[in-house]
C-alpha cells in the first residue's frame, strides 16, 4: 500500500485531540522544521511558509497510507479542486525522511497571534497546567529541514 510522509504540528500530534486519526500510523521522527511560522487560531494552529530560513515549527513525522491522507485532507478542509476556498493547502516539503507533505494555512490570519516557540503541543500542555512551568526546554532530534517546495 502506498504511503506518504506527513509533518504534523497541531492537534494531530501525539496526545492531542485529533491524534486518533493517525494513531495507527508509524511515527518516524520528531524535529524542527525551518522556514515556517506558527499562529494561534484558537482551537488549533496554522502555519505559513516564510520563504527563507526564519521561523521554525515543532513537527512529528508520520508514514501515512493514502486512505488516511484522504481523511487528513477532510480534517484540514483541503480540497484540491477548490484551493481558493480550502482552509489549508497540502504542500510538498523536504524532510529528513524524503519528500513529504505539510498542511499550510490558506486563509487571512487577521489578528492571530504569532507563536514564536512554534510548538503547539508544548503550548497546550503549559496552558493546561495551573502550576508554574519550567522554562527549560530540551530540543531533541533538532532537524532543520524546511522550505515548502513549489507546487
Amino acid at each position: 500500500m502506498p504511503t506518504n510522509i506527513v509533518a504534523v504540528y497541531g492537534t494531530l500530534r501525539e496526545g492531542l485531540t485529533n491524534h486518533k486519526l493517525i494513531a495507527g500510523c508509524k511515527r518516524i521522527g520528531l524535529g524542527w522544521l525551518t522556514g515556517f511560522r506558527m499562529y494561534n487560531l484558537g482551537e488549533y494552529p496554522g502555519v505559513i511558509p516564510t520563504h527563507d530560513e526564519s521561523g521554525r515549527i515543532r513537527v512529528e513525522w508520520y508514514d501515512v497510507p493514502d486512505d488516511v491522507l484522504v481523511e487528513l485532507d477532510r480534517l484540514e478542509e483541503f480540497d484540491p479542486d477548490a484551493v481558493q476556498t480550502s482552509l489549508y493547502l497540502r504542500k510538498r516539503v523536504f524532510s529528513p525522511y524524503g519528500q513529504g507533505w505539510i498542511y499550510i494555512y490558506n486563509q487571512p490570519l487577521s489578528s492571530a497571534p504569532f507563536m514564536e516557540a512554534g510548538d503547539w503541543e508544548r503550548f497546550t500542555r503549559e496552558n493546561k497546567e495551573s502550576k508554574p512551568v519550567n522554562n527549560t526546554y530540551k530540543q531533541e532530534e533538532s532537524h532543520h529541514y524546511g522550505q515548502a517546495m513549489p507546487a
